[in-house]
């Protein structure tokens, strides 16, 4: 029944540890995954950004050539459609002076490409000042040059205009041309991540691969700046790295479940083991302490008949049945301890007379001592009584007194005394051995704890006195410490006074 609470108390434990290890690494899972999505957001917003920068780059290095074509460009009618006819990137142009149409002449022949391209520049040869409108102005200066956008056929058309004294030169940008040289020239590879360019919903560009999911949002979007203001460009995030993050932290996790889950079932064992070997020790001592105790009350009882036979004749025989019968006492004080510490008898609540009681012990353990040359002094307070159990209270002095005598015989003094105050009565036994140290202190009363030292050399003892004492005071509600003192130890025995 106890095996299987200490079961129960192990899986209890186990299992919150296992909690314990599966929250912060879904904690640190967590914290992982979100710098991850950050990370991966900026990365998205850089390699955006580099691409909107190539390609206003490739309209800039456009607008710089038509710049360059207006320096030495020839107004009259051949040289324009020369110009036109030759130059893939200008798709048709247009002059305005004095804000009227001069070329393509309205009042000549004109070709169907000519008569539709006047066709969509009519708003602007009506009032030329929307190519004004759609640029940055400044408070203190007009712009004499900038991009208009138009629509033909649901298509976009790009017109960079340019004024020059009283002319205004448009050029309407081949459109294909400009797609023809933004896709030839970009050379990113972003993969395993996705990108897309498209110009209102028209896809552009692509750069597909196993990240790229339609049905999904993009990581990360974004619009270009006028006159590519239609444009947008679409960048897909792998998440292979994610799930990487996520193997390798479930299989981190798994490990160290596994691990604990090892340890704690080897503790369990062990634990196991060493509470079998300590029900086994203890119940081969108690049945050795009970097959003792009938035969070692009889030679007590006849060596104290027989010393009785010899005082009566005055032998000199007498000290050799003293010693007989006090270490018979002292054998018997021993088994009672084994019998104690395996089972406590039931408690035997009386008046008690501390004085009294104390007085017969030391009574009982003064002819031990003096065989030692120890002295053994009493010292206790008048009217020192309580309700108590009178043979618990004997066993717990007993005990230290013993100990005393076994492990503090070089200090060659005990002292006994007792004390009360308004709640509790204070019995002390203190002797003037050599003490332990600190670490030895806290195990004493810990069961079969033998100290390693030169005062427990040659000394028999099983090591479970201390630990009946400390139970016998507490089942008297009381308590049971122990001190270093100067010299020696001090052990104190506190019980209620009533």
């Amino acid at each position: 029944m106890k095996s299987k609470k200490f079961l129960y108390l192990f899986m209890v434990v186990t299992v919150l540890i296992v909690g314990l290890i599966g929250y912060f690494g879904y904690r640190t899972l967590s914290q992982e995954s979100t710098l991850n999505e950050y990370q991966t957001q900026q990365l998205a917003k850089t390699r955006v950004a580099q691409t909107q920068d190539f390609i206003l780059q490739q309209l800039r290095q456009k607008q710089i050539r038509l710049n360059t074509i207006l320096t030495y460009l020839k107004l009259d009618p051949l040289s324009l459609n020369t110009l036109i006819a030759q130059d893939s990137d200008i798709e048709a142009l247009f002059v305005l002076e004095h804000n009227k149409l001069v070329f393509p002449n309205a009042y000549k022949p004109l070709n169907q490409k000519e008569s539709l391209f006047i066709q969509l520049i009519a708003p602007i040869i009506q009032d030329p000042t929307i190519l004004i409108a759609k640029q940055h102005q400044s408070d203190d200066k007009r712009p004499d040059s900038g991009w208009y956008v138009m629509q033909e056929q649901q298509q976009p058309v790009l017109i960079y205009w340019h004024n020059i004294n009283d002319r205004t030169i448009g050029f309407k940008l081949s459109y294909v041309k400009l797609l023809s040289d933004i896709v030839s020239s970009i050379d990113f590879n972003y993969e395993p991540d996705s990108l897309v360019i498209s110009d209102n919903g028209q896809v552009l560009y692509q750069s597909l691969t196993g990240a790229y999911d339609k049905a999904k949002q993009p990581t990360y979007n974004q619009a270009l700046p006028f006159p590519l203001h239609a444009w947008k460009i679409d960048y897909y995030a792998s998440s292979s790295s994610n799930y990487s993050l996520y193997y390798f932290t479930l299989g981190l996790l798994a490990i160290v479940i596994l691990a604990v889950g090892v340890i704690a079932l080897s503790l369990y064992r062990e634990f196991n083991r060493a509470t079998r070997l300590a029900s086994q020790q203890v119940s081969f001592v108690s049945q050795v302490s009970h097959e003792l105790k009938t035969p070692l009350t009889n030679i007590t009882l006849y060596a104290e008949m027989l010393k009785e036979m010899e005082q009566e004749e005055d032998s000199q025989n007498i000290h050799y049945l003293e010693v007989i019968i006090s270490e018979s006492r002292r054998l018997s004080r021993l088994i009672q301890n084994v019998l104690t510490f395996t089972k406590l008898p039931q408690i035997n609540l009386q008046p008690l007379d501390i004085s009294q009681l104390l007085s017969q012990i030391q009574t009982i353990f003064t002819p031990v001592f003096e065989v030692k040359g120890i002295h053994l002094s009493m010292s206790v307070e008048e009217h020192l009584s309580t309700h108590s159990d009178i043979d618990r209270i004997t066993q717990v002095i007993s005990n230290l007194l013993s100990n005393a005598e076994k492990y503090a015989a070089e200090g060659k003094k005990v002292q006994l005394s007792a004390s009360q105050d308004d709640e509790n009565i204070y019995i002390r036994v203190r002797d003037y051995g050599k003490g332990l140290s600190d670490k030895e202190l806290k195990h004493i009363f810990q069961p079969f704890y033998r100290v390693k030292s030169e005062i427990t050399e040659g000394v028999t003892g099983t090591g479970i006195g201390l630990t009946i004492a400390r139970q016998l005071a507490q089942s008297l509600s009381g308590t049971l410490t122990a001190e270093n003192c100067n010299s020696g130890l001090a052990f104190t025995l506190c019980i209620p006074r009533t």
